[in-house]
């Protein structure tokens, strides 16, 4: 029997498993359930797909509940330009360092069983959680926290196709032999560097959009009472999905990366398409002004949202009449409890954390109001 278990290992995960720790949670007494073999394993291998050598979010903006740890951590460690611009953004592989040592530190590797949460099932005043691996884990206190968990979204016009690979498949991605990218964001923009680097070679990069400039995903009124105090106000669900909605800004970019594709324009090395792709085939690009042949595509097309497909989710929703509000998003306690002992962070959060619920700032925040519950309930005992 543990007292808490978190489903999940990416960010979000170690960012409530360390702020629990701190807080004198024994690392005997927490799970973490993540399939893959290292705990942000897939966030550490996105980041390198695309070469993201700074993060977006700022300095302050990290695991540990100090949020001026990893700026002592890079002073501590001698980082050089470790940081970037007036929101000092930090060095990709130094936040990723700086995890390590604290997932050692606190030995949440200890804690984490290399699985996936299949099933959970609620057994008197605990819950049973069936792994991939056939073993079950009971334990007092649940916390699913994926942060965001997402299909690659492929559109159908490329599916099926040869030489057509999405930049986050877990195969081995043919870098070198690729002059095509396809999305209009971070992740399009990032690889563009990155084939561009490579070699001299000329890259196409197809929008679907416009390109649009942001510091941030969202506007950062929104990590503060600024905003979030009339967001809180807000009664109608529909109202604060609508809100949630239109205040991201899905597949933007910071400026810094939009002048360099600008450049790379200019030189004459990259070509932008607007041009709406009608069809893809016999390896060719087709729209309604043109036919161009490709030799591979790499798409940066995002992710499609799948989280309340899972069995696991559908089950607490179907099951445990977990509630939901009209809109069909979670409806939560402000510790993030949306059934008796058992938490959420993330997209499963959107409707109390606001537009930065599913990013490293929401993770912090998420972590904040667990730990809220984790001292009522070390008080109560």
């Amino acid at each position: 029997m543990k007292q808490w278990t978190i489903i999940g290992g990416g960010i979000h995960a170690v960012t409530i498993a360390l702020k629990l720790r701190s807080m004198g949670l024994e690392q005997s007494q927490l799970t973490i359930i993540d399939p893959h073999d290292n705990l942000c394993e897939q966030f550490a291998e996105r980041t390198s797909k695309i070469s993201m050598p700074f993060l977006r979010s700022p300095c302050v903006h990290h695991v540990h509940p100090d949020p001026f740890h990893l700026k002592q951590f890079a002073k501590i460690n001698h980082y050089t330009n470790c940081t970037l611009g007036k929101y000092q953004r930090p060095q990709t592989n130094m936040f990723m360092d700086h995890i390590h040592m604290l997932i050692h530190q606190f030995n949440l590797n200890l804690c984490h069983i290399s699985a996936s949460a299949i099933d959970i099932s609620r057994i008197g005043n605990h819950w049973s959680i069936l792994l991939s691996n056939d073993n079950s884990i009971k334990t007092d206190h649940v916390v699913i926290a994926f942060g965001s968990y997402h299909d690659k979204n492929i559109p159908p016009l490329f599916q099926q196709q040869p030489d057509v690979q999405h930049i986050f498949h877990d195969n081995t991605i043919n870098f070198k032999g690729s002059s095509h990218v396809v999305g209009s964001g971070i992740s399009a923009a990032h690889l563009v560097n990155k084939l561009l680097n490579q070699d001299e070679r000329t890259v196409h990069l197809w929008l679907n959009k416009n390109l649009t400039i942001h510091d941030f995903d969202a506007d950062p009124g929104w990590l503060g009472p600024k905003n979030m105090t009339y967001f809180e106000s807000i009664t109608d669900s529909h109202k604060r999905l609508s809100l949630l909605n239109k205040e991201r800004h899905k597949g933007s970019m910071p400026r810094e990366l939009y002048l360099k594709l600008k450049h790379y324009q200019e030189q004459g090395r990259l070509i932008m398409h607007h041009d709406k792709i009608r069809d893809v085939r016999h390896h060719h690009i087709i729209t309604d002004a043109k036919k161009i042949y490709y030799d591979r595509i790499i798409l940066a097309t995002g992710f499609s949202n799948s989280i309340y497909q899972l069995p696991l989710i559908k089950k607490l929703i179907l099951n445990y009449h977990a509630p939901m509000a009209k809109c069909g998003l979670p409806q939560l306690t402000d510790e993030l409890a949306w059934l008796p002992n058992l938490y959420v962070s993330g997209a499963l959060a959107d409707l109390k954390l606001g537009p930065f619920a599913r990013n490293i700032a929401g993770g912090r925040e998420a972590a904040k109001r667990i730990a809220n519950a984790f001292n009522a309930k070390s008080y109560a005992s």
